[in-house]
């Protein structure tokens, strides 16, 4: 290997390969382990979306639950509004959050199209949570928009130095 990039005259000391900062490594990793995370638990509600529905109409469910937790109500509002939200949220989540993945991927690699595909799919993220859940559960849309916000900025502050 040495031998061929003396002949084509390429040293590695001369044109060193970028390094990646140990920050947007870090960043990158908990952004994997997020956008994992998400597509599992998404495409999880989306295929057992209707036995779920069974579940939270079923008093032997709950029954069964006052077992395992004192709180039986909290369990059954949050199953509801879980049940609430239209299955094909779920799926346009999975999507979503599949393309975020690719972004940090991407930005894992330096490459600037990772900060826009993320930024984009993070954006349509959000647009998807406040026309699909939010609206329905009654939950604010404002955290989830300032932590994107701060996620994205973050990402860019690399973007302008690091990324090519």
């Amino acid at each position: 290997m040495e031998e061929i990039n003396q002949e084509q005259g390429f040293n590695e000391f001369e044109n060193p390969q970028p390094q990646r900062p140990s920050g947007l490594s870090i960043w990158c990793v908990l952004s994997f382990i997020n956008a994992g995370w998400q597509v599992l638990a998404n495409i999880l509600w989306f295929l057992a979306y209707n036995v779920m529905q069974e579940l939270g109409q079923s008093e032997e469910y709950y029954e069964m639950m006052e077992k395992f937790s004192p709180d039986t109500e909290q369990l059954e509002t949050t199953l509801q509004s879980q049940l609430a939200v239209s299955r094909i949220s779920y799926l346009l989540l999975v999507l979503l959050y599949i393309g975020s993945f690719m972004g940090v991927l991407y930005m894992w690699r330096q490459q600037k199209k990772g900060f826009h595909i993320y930024a984009i799919s993070q954006i349509l993220i959000l647009i998807v949570t406040a026309l699909f859940v939010t609206s329905v559960t009654g939950d604010s849309i404002v955290m989830p928009a300032v932590l994107t916000a701060i996620w994205i900025g973050i990402y860019y502050l690399y973007y302008r130095k690091y990324m090519y």
